[in-house]
């Protein structure tokens, strides 16, 4: 494993890229929902979900030194999937889309049913 700092002053040489993200409709999917059974009585109770992309480890020094304009680099590839997360609590996987002028998140991956 890299040492933050070293991954950081990398970042700083590399010039960062725009990447082409595909364009979807805000709705509409196949295949089993993510959540299944009685909740009938709990339909219409509001959840937040958030989506995480990615992290990056960073000394109180580096921290502080941050200037606008300046990319800090993640630890995941452009192309991997993004944790989808309930209350903290991983619940799908993804990619990232553009929907209309919005970033949106094609579901790619459900948690396997428990028997």
């Amino acid at each position: 494993m890299q040492d933050s700092k070293q991954t950081n002053e990398d970042s700083a040489h590399s010039a960062p890229q725009l990447i082409e993200l595909p364009e979807m409709p805000p709705h509409g999917g196949q295949g089993p929902g993510i959540m299944t059974g009685a909740l009938d009585a709990i339909e219409h109770v509001k959840v937040k979900l958030t989506v995480q992309v990615g992290e990056a480890h960073l000394t109180v020094g580096e921290l502080r030194d941050m200037k606008e304009e300046q990319v800090v680099k993640l630890e995941s590839l452009a192309d991997a999937p993004v944790d989808i997360l309930l209350e903290g609590r991983i619940v799908a996987r993804g990619q990232l889309v553009a929907v209309d002028d919005n970033f949106g998140v094609r579901i790619t991956e459900l948690p396997k049913a428990r028997s």
